[in-house]
């Protein structure tokens, strides 16, 4: 599996028409946030990334991947995927 330094989520940023530096800021906005609870999902459900390797990649806790994954609600992603 490639290290997740190389995703590139260019489809999800142009989608909420943010920038791949305000993505791994770690901020709060509202649609920052649901990029993130996206990429996360897809990154961990979709792909088979850790949640750690995740967290890492987007500037967040551990714990902040963790939550958005055992949530159980799937983010609208399936355009994306």
């Amino acid at each position: 599996m490639p290290r997740l330094t190389s995703l590139d989520p260019p489809e999800i940023l142009h989608y909420v028409n943010i920038s791949l530096g305000e993505l791994l800021s770690g901020g709060r906005r509202r649609i920052v946030v649901e990029a993130r609870d996206s990429i996360s999902w897809i990154a961990v459900k979709e792909l088979g990334y850790s949640g750690a390797d995740v967290a890492r990649y987007l500037g967040v806790t551990n714990s902040c991947v963790t939550r958005i994954i055992a949530s159980g609600k799937k983010p609208d992603v399936d355009d994306l995927v």
